[in-house]
């Protein structure tokens, strides 16, 4: 395997181990992150997509990553997986998960990220309906609205 699929692999199936200096290893300075399925904000550098996947984290118990296809053509590597999220309420979701991933000079220099809200929200949401479910859904969006507020002062 070469080095820049290996590094593609190791960032999407380790994210959410990642520490400040694993991020200023893997992503160049100008690194860009963006999460393409909540239109969630575009991060610039190794500190805000640390950051930014930080948050992520905090939002649920645990990830699991399962790789189910690479490919690598020049500098830019796709990336299938199944991600496994633990909630905090003890309960656990599949997502698909698509990554796309540019190198530049051996680091990623964008990390485009594809998955299904929809998987992860409706397993927010089971047992729950109307204003509950509304809050629910509010809360999960509040953490994400907070992250675009930084991110529109990256931009």
């Amino acid at each position: 395997m070469s080095a820049t699929k290996d590094l593609a692999k190791r960032c999407a199936l380790m994210w959410y181990s990642l520490t400040p200096e694993m991020a200023r290893q893997w992503f160049s300075e100008d690194a860009v992150y963006e999460n393409r399925c909540d239109q969630g904000p575009t991060v610039r550098g190794p500190s805000e997509i640390y950051a930014i996947l930080d948050a992520y984290r905090q939002m649920c118990d645990r990830f699991e990553g399962k790789l189910l296809n690479i490919v690598e053509e020049g500098d830019v590597v796709l990336l299938e997986r199944e991600e496994v999220t633990f909630l905090k309420n003890g309960e656990f979701v599949t997502v698909p998960v698509m990554d796309s991933f540019l190198m530049k000079d051996g680091k990623i220099s964008v990390w485009r990220e594809y998955w299904d809200l929809a998987s992860l929200t409706k397993k927010l949401l089971v047992g729950h309906s109307g204003e509950e479910a509304t809050e629910i859904y509010q809360k999960y969006n509040l953490g994400n609205s907070q992250h675009d507020t930084r991110a529109k002062m990256v931009d």
